[in-house]
């Protein structure tokens, strides 16, 4: 059967989504204020008064794979994001392992910042992490199954209160040094500690990831999905370098020690509880934002594969107000199965669970990004000539994300490595289940 034939009996979903709508859902999908506190801080403490320019460097990075999606997104603009681009232009089977990793990944991403949110939360209100977790989930949970356009609706507006605050706050710090600027250029750093500072700096804008599984439901998708791609990873980037920056021109100008800061109590204790309220909000809204984002993600990842049969149809369902329900609903008891197990397994300890969730989200990450570039390489050797700046991005991506795969994985607890590697053994073996079952059909 064809794979036109495959999914001609399935619903198509409505394009129902404008620049503005993705712009922000995917916005809150790099979960600001939380990605400063994780990612922006590791940055920091490794790369010191430089860390903004890596910051830079890492969003420079991060663009340059941002733009192998920009290509791709153009030529295929059905749901399904990075297993669409596989399915369709390597083989089925390598589109069900990319599909089978993506939702790996955007589950694990996903839950990680709910997490996040709960030890952040729990560390300044002292209120028990399962009510933290929960709440957020819940929150989440309630927005995913209303439909894309209520979600949308919210991330707009939160998220342009969040980008506010962060703005806000860089002021507050640049004004509370009467706007004496330093120099990053100034400080020298490691070549090593410098890859270090822009690994974990490439780790803030990437709430792009969440943007093309939704490509089936966005108006003028060719137009639209590459923009909101390029405007997301500047603008995440770009603001959390500045914020960063003001940080750093803070501690400097007071020598107050990086290492021993914590940066929740300095913004109480230098700018007032009012201050710090809209910060705990911010905090909570990307708990809830994040996870909203790439719940989107994986529902609409798992209703594609439904539609090409590599999960049960009933996945496939789709209703023009609502989305995919049932996909919806399965993603919502992976994040719930995710949150409860990872908050068990650690004794309770959030920060604890999301640095491990994460990890093996950032590994997933790394890999589907991969198999994308390896699409745009492909796809691209059919006319050689006419795109050999095509070739050299795909290449050039696919160095860049395996060098970055080996620093993550050397650096991360093999335990965790071993959790990654049984995921993709799975994927492969639930892929040879498939095709047998397939081969059987058409015998």
């Amino acid at each position: 059967m064809s794979k036109e034939k495959e999914e001609s009996h399935y619903q198509e979903p409505k394009r129902v989504i404008g620049l503005k709508d993705l712009v922000f859902l995917s916005v809150g999908g790099q979960s600001p204020f939380l990605s400063i506190l994780t990612y922006g801080v590791s940055a920091f403490l490794y790369g010191s008064y430089f860390a903004p320019i890596a910051i830079v460097i890492g969003t420079i990075l991060v663009l340059l794979n941002g733009m192998v999606i920009y290509k791709l997104s153009i030529r295929y603009t059905k749901s399904g994001g990075y297993y669409t681009y596989a399915y369709y232009s390597l083989t089925k089977r390598l589109g069900f392992e990319t599909g089978w990793i993506y939702l790996v990944y955007s589950v694990l991403y996903g839950s990680a910042y709910i997490l996040g949110a709960t030890f952040v939360l729990h560390h300044v209100l002292q209120i028990n992490p399962w009510i933290i977790a929960l709440t957020i989930f819940g929150v989440s949970s309630i927005f995913a199954l209303t439909g894309i356009k209520p979600s949308a609706k919210y991330a707009i507006v939160a998220s342009v209160i969040e980008i506010g605050i962060m703005a806000t706050l860089a002021v507050l710090f640049l004004k509370s040094t009467s706007f004496a600027f330093y120099n990053p250029f100034n400080y020298h750093i490691s070549i090593g500690t410098l890859a270090l500072a822009i690994l974990f700096g490439s780790g803030i804008p990437t709430g792009y990831g969440s943007i093309t599984p939704l490509s089936g439901e966005v108006k003028d998708p060719k137009r639209t999905i590459p923009l909101a791609i390029v405007i997301v990873i500047l603008l995440g980037g770009l603001l959390a370098a500045f914020d960063v920056y003001a940080i750093g021109d803070h501690l400097l100008y007071y020598h107050i020690s990086p290492t021993s800061t914590d940066l929740l109590s300095l913004i109480e204790s230098r700018f007032g509880i009012i201050t710090f309220a809209f910060v705990i909000f911010a905090a909570a809204n990307d708990g809830i934002l994040a996870t909203l984002s790439f719940m989107l993600a994986t529902s609409r990842t798992a209703y594609a594969m439904s539609t090409h049969g590599f999960l049960p149809s009933i996945f496939s369902k789709f209703e023009s107000e609502r989305g995919p329900v049932f996909a919806s609903l399965l993603t919502i008891v992976l994040y719930l199965i995710t949150i409860v197990s990872s908050l068990y397994l650690t004794g309770l300890r959030p920060y604890l669970a999301f640095e491990e969730v994460a990890e093996i989200a950032v590994l997933s990450n790394l890999l589907v990004h991969i198999a994308a570039d390896s699409s745009l390489f492909k796809i691209s050797l059919k006319r050689l000539r006419r795109r050999l700046v095509e070739i050299s991005l795909a290449l050039a991506a696919i160095g860049i994300t395996a060098w970055n795969m080996i620093e993550t994985i050397s650096s991360t607890t093999p335990v965790l490595v071993y959790i990654f590697m049984t995921f993709i053994i799975m994927g492969f073996l639930a892929a040879e289940v498939i095709e047998m079952e397939r081969e059987e059909q058409e015998d």
